[in-house]
């Protein structure tokens, strides 16, 4: 198989307003899935311009399939999801192409590493410990009541309030085997922090307006801000206001540094706290309606113009 005309933004099990934002930008697509006969993949298939049906949760055979890319000029991988994200790193990497290096978006998608080297090499820094679940009391109260606790593998959204050490042993009982972060709660309004990396410098796009906390008691799930409760989108970076944007926009670059994050879209999660901007969580991920997947082909591709206007075969 001969290498496709460049540029080429090879998508990993895309969102159909992914390949039209990458095609607009002026790039040719590859949509990568599994399964191209999955319920929901007919209108994915069609936007495409080329289609490649591959297992990218497995790495060698992803590069295996993509093996005729290697060292190709403005061509790359890209995912837009956590997962996906760090299928299309270990791809660029191995294909010598373009993109964050491996470890770094493992890095971003590692809520204990990526604690760690923030409460390190930033200012802003959170107590925290990571224990078996059996140790989850006394972890606990070396943290601090209220705290938080969650399964290593979970996201912020999945995290449980704990008030107390009673709310521990409760919970500590109803949690699965296995490593879990306990992160001193952090009281204050919610901001979702959309931001672009290129060559290592970082961009805000769009912020949310501040969004409440809540949670009553040990059961409840301690919101993330991941999404805006009337539905809407990301809005502008005016949302936060002048007093409070520059210190949430330092500690989004911070955490992204902190990661060595450099080329592509990041999610990150901030709380307004009482003592500043506190990180809750980062990914190398977007919003659904993000516009910043297209922002990140033409910046990776190097793309001025958008002038492929290619028809789906």
């Amino acid at each position: 198989m001969n290498p496709p005309p460049t540029p080429l933004a090879v998508l990993l099990n895309p969102r159909v307003q992914t390949v039209r934002a990458a095609r607009e930008v002026g790039a040719r697509t590859l949509m990568v899935g599994p399964d191209l006969t999955a319920p929901g993949m007919s209108r994915v298939l069609a936007e495409a311009d080329q289609v490649l049906e591959a297992d990218w949760r497995s790495y060698r055979r992803l590069t295996a399939a993509l093996s005729h890319l290697a060292g190709a000029r403005q061509t790359a991988v890209f995912g837009f999801e956590r997962a996906t994200a760090l299928a299309a790193a270990r791809a660029n990497f191995a294909l010598r192409l373009p993109g964050s290096s491996p470890l770094s978006v493992a890095v971003l998608s590692d809520a204990l590493a990526l604690r760690e080297r923030v409460n390190e090499l930033t200012c802003a820094s959170v107590r925290f410990e990571a224990c078996e679940r059996e140790r989850l009391p006394k972890a606990a109260c070396q943290v601090g009541f209220p705290c938080t606790v969650r399964p290593r593998g979970a996201t912020a959204d999945e995290a449980v309030l704990l008030r107390g050490v009673i709310d521990a042993e409760v919970v500590a009982d109803r949690m699965p085997e296995g490593e879990v972060i306990v992160e001193e709660y952090l009281d204050g309004p919610r901001v979702l922090v959309e931001a672009h990396s290129h060559h290592g410098t970082h961009t805000v796009v769009a912020t949310t307006p501040p969004l409440p906390t809540s949670g009553s008691g040990p059961r409840e799930r301690v919101r993330g801000g991941g999404e805006r409760r009337d539905g809407g989108c990301l809005g502008d970076l005016g949302d936060l206001g002048e007093d409070v944007a520059p210190a949430v926009h330092r500690l989004v670059a911070d955490t992204l540094d902190a990661a060595d994050y450099a080329f592509g879209p990041s999610l990150t999660t901030v709380a307004l706290t009482a003592y500043g901007p506190r990180l809750v969580a980062s990914g190398p991920c977007t919003v659904p309606d993000s516009t910043l997947p297209g922002v990140a082909v033409a910046a990776l591709l190097e793309l001025r113009t958008p002038a492929h206007r290619a028809q789906a075969s």
